[in-house]
């Protein structure tokens, strides 16, 4: 084993054990590692990890003697061997020369030596590795742009063979038919660039994703191309580095399959105190080795005294974006504390049960939920629907797994542009035969033609109207959110967990709140959300899980 495996796989160990604070996505992005490598000996599975290729690009990063190390040779950190050991190490099965990730996104707090222990060394190793090749460094600034190439050239400089071969022009660097190129976001036309390897640093601070989408396209021509994002996080979330942490957070979700997109993001959790030294590490992996703690903490201090500094210090500092000033409402892994609970609704053959449905605009996700109370637990059955014709048209930009959803029998692709009720009715009342359903809880939105044939199908459901005012939804909303972080849910369907993962909250100033959409025009719905809300609160209305009393011809004479 060597050298570097050694440092990867007790980095592993120490994160899962406990032993070095971490936050969710950092310990999901081993945890795929770690599945993955359990992936190799499949068939379907079209990658394989060679530590030969990792040690090469982690060996060339310890030979280099950065400026900022006063002629020491780089000492690479665990986590910045894992990162490299993925980003190098991952190839294709009948391809070894090609790597698999065509994309990395890795996203830390600053000052964790980012630039000097990953930037430099991989733009450096890639630009000489590959003859005749373009590479880039793209910075967020000029100022930067140049500092970056300044840091490359002292770099070279302290190397005889790479002196020997390199040559410094402009904010550019050749050898023999290669050259690296430095400039800054919206500084240059990319559009005729094909770069075999670019780095984009400090994404957040990007205007728009142009320069991003160039160098992308530019990649395609080049099977063995690799791009790589390292950044922090940021106050405005209206940046297209936002998307980018978001469709990181997917993959690692397990909402989105991207074979060739490596993530990691070292962030604190959602419920961390940032003032818990506990918890800094989660944020900061070069804690103690580059980062002293009396720093972070006077940093608090500081922001305490002056609070209009929070929202800079929680983004910079713990990698929080929005700068804690967006209210998310439940983290995934918190809604999923019983994902491995099995499930089979046909043991529930019979059982009491309460319903509601949410019937969209015409062409888009409708739903109805069934909510079953069995020892001590909820558990949620969802049937989704949505019109063939409209899936790929409303879903094919969302970068979820909508369409294997549709394939598994998650979401039910109904014929046509338009939502067909008929079909919704059918399950309804085939599960009503099933299942022991007491009430159906409905939105009067869209309900009215489909309520009455529920009604006159089965009188025996107890129909009831159910407002979505916030005032109305509040009170239920959060009895479901305490039952979920109670562990008493139990709900395993995928695209309820990618709607949890959409719904954010607002309070009012009363402290009233029910789950919303990001914005009214937005495709990231959250329709199952409202209705499991829905269930949850006729499961535990009295009026509705209490059966009447039954009368004997007696109670019934004296009636008259």
């Amino acid at each position: 084993m060597s050298k570097y495996h050694e440092m990867m796989e007790k980095y592993c160990d120490d994160v899962l054990s406990g032993k070095i604070a971490a936050g969710v996505y950092t310990i999901k992005a081993i945890k795929r590692y770690i599945n993955d490598l359990k992936r190799e000996k499949e068939e379907s599975f079209d990658f394989f990890y060679s530590q030969k290729d990792a040690d090469i690009l982690c060996e060339f990063a310890e030979s280099l003697k950065p400026a900022d190390l006063n002629g020491e040779c780089l000492k690479l950190l665990p986590w910045q061997v894992f990162c490299m050991c993925q980003l190098e190490g991952w190839r294709h099965k009948n391809e070894p020369d090609r790597k698999r990730y065509r994309t990395g996104y890795i996203e830390v707090a600053r000052k964790n030596g980012k630039t000097t222990g990953l930037l430099l060394p991989l733009t450096l190793f890639n630009f000489i590795k590959y003859p005749a090749s373009e590479s880039y460094l793209v910075s967020s600034r000029d100022d930067l742009a140049e500092k970056t190439y300044k840091e490359i050239v002292a770099i070279i400089n302290e190397d005889p063979a790479l002196k020997d071969n390199c040559i410094p022009l402009s904010l550019a660097v050749t050898m023999d038919n290669s050259r690296l190129a430095f400039f800054c976001d919206g500084a240059k036309d990319t559009d005729g660039f094909k770069p075999r390897f670019y780095c984009l640093d400090e994404y957040h601070a990007y205007a728009t994703d142009k320069l991003f989408t160039s160098m992308q396209y530019g990649t395609r021509s080049k099977k063995d191309a690799q791009g790589v994002i390292i950044t922090t996080a940021d106050v405005d979330v209206n940046v297209p580095c936002y998307d980018e942490t978001l469709k990181a957070r997917r993959i690692l979700n397990e909402l989105q399959t991207q074979e060739d997109y490596f993530c990691i993001i070292y962030t604190i959790d959602e419920g961390d105190e940032y003032t818990n030294p506990n918890v800094w590490q989660k944020a900061n992996p070069s804690l103690y080795d580059i980062i002293d703690p009396s720093v972070i903490e006077s940093d608090i201090n500081d922001a305490q005294v002056s609070p209009e500094k929070i929202p800079e210090l929680k983004a910079k500092t713990f990698n929080i974006w929005g700068g804690g000033g967006k209210k998310s409402w439940i983290p995934l892994e918190v809604f999923q504390k019983n994902k491995d609970i099995k499930v089979d609704f046909d043991d529930f053959e019979n059982m009491p049960c309460c319903s509601a449905s949410d019937l969209s605009n015409i062409d888009d996700l409708t739903v109805y939920s069934l909510i079953f109370q069995h020892e001590g637990k909820e558990y949620l059955k969802h049937r989704f629907y949505i019109p063939e014709a409209m899936a790929y048209q409303k879903y094919k930009k969302e970068n979820i797994n909508f369409f294997q959803w549709i394939d598994q029998g998650f979401i039910k692709a109904t014929p046509g542009n338009t939502v067909n009720y008929d079909f919704i009715l059918y399950d309804f009342l085939n599960d009503a035969e099933i299942y022991k359903i007491l009430a159906l809880g409905y939105d009067k939105w869209q309900s009215h033609d489909i309520i009455e044939k529920v009604e006159a199908n089965r009188p025996d459901i107890l129909l009831i109207e159910i407002e979505q005012s916030l005032k109305k939804l509040s009170p239920m909303t959060k009895s479901y959110e305490k039952a979920i972080k109670d562990g008493l849910i139990v709900d395993n369907n995928p695209v309820m967990a990618w709607m949890i993962n959409n719904a954010e909250i607002r309070p009012d100033p009363n402290g009233n709140y029910k789950p919303m959409k990001p914005s009214k025009t937005s495709t990231r719905r959250i329709d199952g959300v409202i209705t499991s809300i829905m269930c949850h609160g006729l499961a535990h209305n009295p009026e509705v899980i209490t059966p009447p009393p039954t009368l004997s011809f007696n109670d019934v004479k004296s009636l008259f």
